[in-house]
């Protein structure tokens, strides 16, 4: 379940901006329900304690990617047409969410275990494109290797990109928030991934 309503709806919204700034440790009880405007006994009433709130921000964060990635690998064509459809989905919803990348880095900053509706959307998401080089490599349009680690290595770029934008904004002036370098970035990753997986690359011209 990802979607809320009502007061429930209110905390997730409000917590997921608090937890994205400070993190879980730096991030109280009574900052939510102030930032929500509900009473201190919310959290415990709808979701039974901050780090159920937690798993509920996560999971409603990232496991929408799920089934719109899964959507993007059943679209009509070849292998390589699909993963493609893959990468620009996956950069269209980091873009969409734009506290992903915080919510990201404090987690990995922290100590504490990756909630299990991450971990599962992961393992998901992951499968899905590893299930698409394996068709190809069966087919022979995609080159020999293990598909898992294929597959990680193509679901790197779009993180990787998104969770550093603000260094490569500051350090190398390419700036994510303008439509065409991002449109730009995209290309270049697909184009990338492209050649690197197909059995037999196109010889440039």
């Amino acid at each position: 379940m990802y979607e809320y309503t009502g007061t429930a709806d209110t905390l997730v919204q409000a917590a997921r901006k608090l937890f994205a700034a400070n993190g879980f440790d730096g991030t109280s009880v009574r900052a939510i329900t102030t930032k929500a405007g509900t009473n201190l006994g919310a959290i415990t009433y709808h979701f039974g304690s901050k780090q159920a709130l937690y798993e509920a921000v996560i999971a409603s964060a990232i496991g929408p990617s799920r089934e719109r990635l899964r959507a993007a690998a059943a679209e009509s064509g070849e292998p390589l047409d699909r993963i493609e459809a893959f990468v620009r989905a996956f950069f269209a919803f980091l873009h969409e969410s734009p506290d992903l990348p915080q919510l990201m880095m404090q987690q990995l900053a922290s100590s504490r275990p990756i909630p299990e509706a991450a971990l599962q959307t992961i393992r998901g998401n992951i499968e899905t494109l590893a299930v698409l080089i394996h068709e190809g490599q069966v087919g022979g349009s995609i080159r020999p290797g293990e598909a898992r680690l294929m597959a990680l290595s193509i679901g790197a770029q779009p993180i990787w990109l998104t969770l550093a934008r603000r260094a490569l904004q500051e350090g190398v002036a390419i700036d994510q928030t303008d439509s065409a370098t991002r449109a730009q970035i995209v290309e270049s990753v697909t184009r990338f991934v492209r050649a690197g997986l197909a059995a037999f690359p196109e010889k440039a011209e």
